[in-house]
């Protein structure tokens, strides 16, 4: 890329910094859910949109797509009086991830249109920047599309609101532009007038890449006009600043164009001290077009000083390059050397074939500026259409406006007489207010009532539960078999895992979903202190889902299970550290994981899926539509996945 078209490049980096935001790709599809606000999905989708071109181009249009229609929306919204600044932001940007989209694909007036309507949005929003850099990307386009009228006063546009906001860099590279544009228009007194504006105003910005640019160019002009010296001092001046950044490419640039202007003094030694020089440079770093240039250069020079087998050495090598990249300027130049060379030598055949070669290069070159000419012209027949349907289409939204400004009138005139109406109903409604705040008092009073008949109901439930439970506890201490009395050991944690459920309820106000994470752990408190060893760790991670009652009546049996065995069978006497971790999450709409692990022993699969225990689990799990799988894991001997639905 030209690195005077310097702002086709900030489309690129102000869409990598807007893409800095992303805290990675699953965030972004999670950001483009209808739940999201249309600011955020807008944002993603300009995102992936970004990081899909030039990759993938058929899902960056996908996403352009969604985009413009959250654009599309919000500018139907707006058009009613309600404007969210920052949507209108984001528009702008989307508009410009759509611009940069068309130029990689070379659709030069689809990316016009979608700079001319990110400028508008911007200029609406009164972001005044990011509007001047819309202007300068259009100018771009328009130069390119040989619309050079347009462009300028694209460009003046951005001068004017660069100054405007004290932007001395933007305003630098506008001019720098501008004098681009006026040299192609063989106005070189603006073109000088403008590159010493941004010359100016670099060297007090001390930007260094902008600087040399500018020498560059002013250089040329100098040239042009033929004031040699003054050239030379400046491109001698670029040629340092280039070697300050150590930009190898630059500097094999800059030496080139000082060897041509020698080459144009007839100062041969000295052009080829230079040429030889930016050919060392880009034979490192493998730059085949500019290896070509340099090396045509050198042939001519050493043509001119008689050193034939020199000049016909390098003809040849920059004819072979040329040839292995396609480049037609450098085919044609090396040709028309090697002519020239088997002239002087005599070699009428070879200088015949050299000759048709730099024919059919000029002819090819002739072919693509008369094809380039063609489609600019193409293009801009269509942007003056397009212009002239946005003239109309204009000229029809002001005709809107005064319509909906009339309406707006006749609306004023009604809501006048409505409020009359509504004066007129008020004292009428103000009474009926005072009679529904009393009946209001009287639903509140019965509803409160109720509450408080449902707490106390759910008191004497677990009461009962206790009573239950104290009833089992005293007949099991008559019972001599140890493993019966275990059994009614068991059923008593089965009845308090129940009772901690309306224990709980009994002292919150909600009754139709009580937190997960409190029922664990009042659950397993109750168990440690009835048969637990208290130096066993048990860890809760909950998320607190809500669940209903008999949801958690069902987990809080089988978890009982669990633990039980554990307390019972998992650890030995000389079992160190004993651990016991439970996890309760929702993984998706109404589904939920619990996970049960323990470092003990380990369990027995064909035993222990056969015991009552893991039955009445199972039992207890399928009421719920779940499952239940047992495994292990590394440093937990004892694994048990859980899935459930609050059914």
């Amino acid at each position: 890329m030209d690195k005077i078209k310097i702002h086709i490049v900030f489309i690129l980096t102000t869409l990598i910094v807007f893409g800095q935001h992303c805290l990675g790709q699953n965030s972004l599809y999670k950001d483009i859910s209808v739940k999201k606000s249309d600011s955020t999905r807008l944002k993603a989708f300009s995102k992936l949109a970004t990081n899909h071109i030039g990759k993938n181009n058929d899902s960056a249009y996908y996403y352009i797509e969604k985009g413009l229609e959250v654009c599309n929306s919000f500018e139907n919204t707006s058009k009613s009086g309600v404007i969210d600044s920052n949507l209108m932001n984001y528009c702008g940007e989307h508009y410009m991830v759509i611009a940069y989209f068309h130029y990689r694909k070379s659709e030069l007036n689809e990316a016009l249109r979608a700079f001319k309507k990110a400028g508008k949005v911007f200029s609406q929003g009164n972001k005044l920047k990011q509007e001047a850099e819309c202007l300068n990307n259009s100018a771009v386009i328009l130069t390119k599309m040989s619309n050079n009228s347009e462009a300028i006063v694209d460009y003046h546009k951005a001068l004017k609101i660069y100054t405007k906001l004290n932007d001395s860099l933007g305003k630098a590279y506008t001019l720098n532009n501008l004098s681009r544009v006026y040299r192609e228009q063989d106005n070189i007194e603006l073109a000088v007038k403008y590159i010493e504006e941004s010359l100016e105003l670099s060297m007090a910005l001390n930007a260094k890449e902008l600087e040399t640019l500018n020498l560059n160019a002013y250089a040329g002009l100098n040239k042009m006009l033929g004031d040699t010296a003054t050239a030379l001092k400046l491109y001698e001046k670029a040629l340092s600043i280039r070697k300050a950044l150590k930009d190898s490419l630059g500097i094999a640039t800059v030496l080139n164009n000082i060897g041509s202007l020698y080459k144009h003094k007839q100062q041969y030694r000295r052009a080829i001290d230079y040429f030889s020089n930016a050919q060392v440079i880009t034979e490192n770093l493998n730059n085949l077009e500019g290896l070509g240039h340099t090396l045509y250069n050198q042939g001519e020079v050493y043509f001119a000083t008689n050193n034939i087998d020199k000049a016909k050495e390098m003809g040849s090598r920059a004819l072979k390059i040329g040839d292995s990249i396609n480049n037609v300027k450098v085919i044609s130049r090396s040709a028309e050397l090697l002519m020239d060379i088997y002239k002087k030598t005599g070699d009428w055949e070879k200088a015949f074939e050299m000759q048709s070669l730099k024919m059919e290069m000029d002819a090819k070159k002739y072919n693509k500026e008369s094809q380039k000419i063609a489609q600019q012209e193409a293009l801009k027949y269509q942007f003056e259409k397009e212009k002239a349907i946005d003239r109309k289409e204009e000229e029809q939204q002001q005709q809107l406006l005064a319509e909906r400004a009339e309406r707006q009138k006749i609306f004023y005139i009604a809501v006048g007489l409505v409020t009359l109406l509504l004066l007129a109903l008020l004292f009428i409604s103000a009474q009926r207010l005072r009679s529904a705040k009393q009946q209001n008092r009287l639903i509140t009073k019965q509803s409160n009532e109720r509450k408080m008949l449902l707490q106390e109901i759910h008191h004497r439930v677990k009461n009962n539960f206790q009573i239950v439970s104290s009833l089992l506890r005293l007949q099991s201490y008559s019972i001599e078999n140890e493993s019966l009395r275990q059994s009614f050991e068991e059923a008593v944690n089965r009845i308090n895992s129940m009772s901690i459920v309306h224990d709980i309820i009994y002292r919150q106000e909600t009754f139709s979903e009580i937190d997960s994470k409190d029922y664990l752990e009042k659950l397993v408190q109750s168990l440690k202190q009835s048969s637990g060893n208290p130096k066993i760790d048990i860890e809760i991670d909950a998320q607190k889902p809500k669940l209903k009652i008999e949801t958690l009546i069902h987990l809080g049996i089988a978890l009982n299970e669990l633990i039980i065995n554990s307390f019972k069978y998992a650890f030995t006497s000389d079992h160190s550290n004993p651990k016991i971790r439970i996890f309760l999450n929702e993984v998706g709409d109404n589904e939920f994981e619990l996970i049960y692990q323990d470092n003990g022993v380990g369990i027995n699969k064909e035993i222990d899926q056969e015991s009552f225990g893991m039955e009445l689990i199972q039992t207890l799990i399928e009421h719920l539509e779940g499952s239940v799988n047992i495994s292990s894991e590394e440093n937990w001997n004892t694994t048990i996945f859980i899935k459930f639905k609050d059914v």
